[in-house]
């Protein structure tokens, strides 16, 4: 029986796509690259940011501004360009009536992470909210599951289960030993979600909140 569902922020909580999207163009234009259209910035919603910013093209050292210059306008105005899912509060409420544990894995950096959570008044529907420790510390998805496990001295990992919408929460998953159940509301697709080797596959969070109850 699952006991602790572990979730996912971007992409399976929140439609943060305009937000992470504009930030990310105005820390890249800084540096020259010119972004013609914010779509071509969705495959960066949710990875850690540094993997995104190499792959964007920035060098090693453009790496930490290309953050720092991400972050001044994220804290700013971006983590408020963001929605909640339709139907995300009732499944976390229909969840935690069920008897679960629930709790939020995210590598974005947990401070960020709070208060986009605050904002939206989602952190009353959880049971503890994890995150990124810095960009070097806890900054994997992988880090920030096993950080999860150590703190709530999950020994059976039958009775966790990752909930997210990238095949990065997938990977993350796979590594520490969790199963996943891949969202297909967020960024993700079903084709990524499968070949890195989700265990289940959701259209919706009434679908979703159904499945786990029952697993």
């Amino acid at each position: 029986m699952i006991k602790y569902v572990l979730i996912d922020l971007d992409g399976t909580i929140t439609d943060s796509e305009e937000g992470v999207t504009k930030c990310i163009a105005y820390a890249l234009e800084s540096f020259g690259i010119r972004v013609e259209s914010l779509k071509t910035l969705r495959k960066y919603i949710g990875p850690p940011i540094t993997w995104s910013f190499a792959d964007a093209g920035l060098t090693p050292e453009q790496i930490e501004p290309g953050i720092q210059k991400y972050r001044e306008r994220y804290d700013r105005e971006g983590l408020f360009e963001a929605r909640i899912y339709d139907g995300i509060p009732e499944m976390l409420k229909k969840l935690h009536d069920a008897g679960k544990t629930l709790i939020l894995a995210t590598s974005k950096p947990i401070g960020f992470a709070k208060k986009v959570m605050e904002y939206f008044k989602m952190d009353v529907l959880m049971d503890d909210l994890c995150g990124a420790g810095s960009d070097t510390e806890r900054n994997t998805k992988a880090a920030v599951l096993e950080y999860i496990l150590e703190k709530h001295h999950i020994t059976d990992k039958s009775e966790a289960l990752m909930l997210g919408d990238t095949k990065f929460d997938v990977e993350g998953a796979n590594i520490v030993g969790l199963k996943t159940m891949g969202v297909l509301w967020g960024f993700g697709s079903r084709e990524s979600l499968e070949n890195e080797g989700a265990a289940y596959i959701v259209s919706t969070p009434e679908e979703a909140a159904e499945k786990i109850i029952n697993l």
